[in-house]
């Protein structure tokens, strides 16, 4: 699970997913999470 960097709490799903794919490196993809403790949003790499 992803926690929140403000507030540490796990957030669940993310909102929304992509992929970034740099020149001549992995692709990573990245995902819109929202706490549902403070609700602030935040991005992470999903695994």
């Amino acid at each position: 699970m992803v926690k929140c960097k403000k507030c540490g709490t796990e957030a669940g799903a993310p909102l929304k997913t992509w992929v970034l794919a740099p020149k001549g490196r992995r692709p990573v993809t990245m995902g819109l999470y929202k706490c549902p403790a403070c609700g602030a949003y935040f991005r992470a790499g999903v695994k």
